[in-house]
């Protein structure tokens, strides 16, 4: 046994090799750490907003205006004036809202929101909004009044099929991909009459097939429209194209759909979106036409993991619970 001065000595030996030890074995526990794969921190633009304008939840976003009644502008952290905003609007009536988007009126940072109810009169409403600025996995196309390609992606066309009909032809495939829309303005003006814009697919898969009607369904020219193309590769984001049965057509690894009830939809995916943005768009999962028009809402999910949807007739036509295809992509 040790004392003194030689039991120090010992000990101070001791911890110089225990700390030796330590410092040759860090790069080996470094290395073991970074081989375990990580999710990219998130550089999608996106935004959750409460009724009374109050950011839940979103990513690039340095403030939310409440402008006046059913008027909104959500401000970025850089220039989105050269991209396409899609909005759904989340249920907090007996009726569905309708959403519309334009450049913002505050700076070239913002985007414009104004929710209507289908009378066309501004009413308070909360909302998510998803900012396509054409990032991997993304394209987008901004179409005008006069059915002109205002800005898109780079090698995108539009072709105008009739009244109210469109072609929108992206430079690679899009078969894979959900394709979210909303009318909108495409520079910062407001839209004054609330219509709608319905997707579907082509026979090109390059394609993506657009209506555009009016509140009685009937097909209408002259209504400018947003296009968000967002496919499984992106990143941070799910996708699902939900048949009128609930059972999904196409989407990403993990992710699941189910109709609990009439007009009532729930994707499940695998991970969290509490903080996510969910937009939705009536449409078709093939190359029939949307025929029967409808609103698509969002509404609380059953669970962390998923995210609820109600799908109704027009107000025009009675606003029940119906049962339609849609598109949805969840932005996180």
């Amino acid at each position: 046994m040790f004392t003194g001065t030689r039991a120090r000595r010992v000990r101070r030996i001791a911890l110089t090799t225990a700390a030796v030890a330590a410092t040759l074995a860090a790069p080996a526990i470094v290395g073991l750490a970074s081989a375990a794969p990580a999710e990219a921190a998130s550089a999608n633009l996106y935004a959750s907003v409460s009724l009374s304008g109050t950011l839940v939840a979103g990513h690039g976003v340095t403030r939310v205006t409440h402008i006046g009644t059913g008027q909104y502008e959500v401000t970025f952290s850089s220039n989105v004036s050269n991209c396409a905003y899609v909005a759904t609007t989340i249920n907090a009536y007996s009726q569905a809202l309708q959403i519309f988007t334009a450049g913002g009126h505050l700076s070239a940072d913002g985007v414009y929101v104004e929710t209507k109810n289908q009378g066309g009169g501004l009413t308070n409403g909360p909302f998510n909004l998803v900012v396509d600025c054409g990032q991997p996995g993304w394209d987008y196309a901004v179409v005008g009044y006069t059915a002109n390609l205002v800005r898109a992606t780079s090698g995108t066309t539009l072709t105008n099929l009739s009244t109210g009909r469109y072609d929108v032809t992206f430079p690679a495939s899009v078969k894979k991909c959900a394709y979210l829309a909303t009318v909108g303005d495409p520079g910062n003006a407001l839209v004054y009459n609330p219509n709608n814009v319905y997707t579907g697919s082509a026979s090109n898969p390059d394609t993506v097939y657009i209506e555009t009607k009016n509140q009685g369904g009937g097909l209408s020219s002259g209504i400018p429209f947003h296009l968000a193309v967002i496919c499984p590769a992106a990143a941070n984001v799910k996708t699902a194209v939900v048949r009128a049965s609930g059972t999904i057509a196409r989407g990403s690894a993990g992710t699941s759909s189910s109709r609990p009830a009439t007009g009532q939809y729930v994707v499940t995916t695998h991970k969290t979106v509490t903080s996510c943005a969910t937009v939705a768009t009536r449409g078709s999962v093939n190359t029939a036409v949307p025929f029967d028009p409808a609103t698509v809402e969002v509404v609380p999910g059953p669970a962390g993991n998923t995210i609820g949807f109600q799908v109704r007739s027009l107000l025009f036509f009675g606003g029940n619970l119906e049962n339609e295809s849609f598109h949805t992509a969840i932005v996180c």
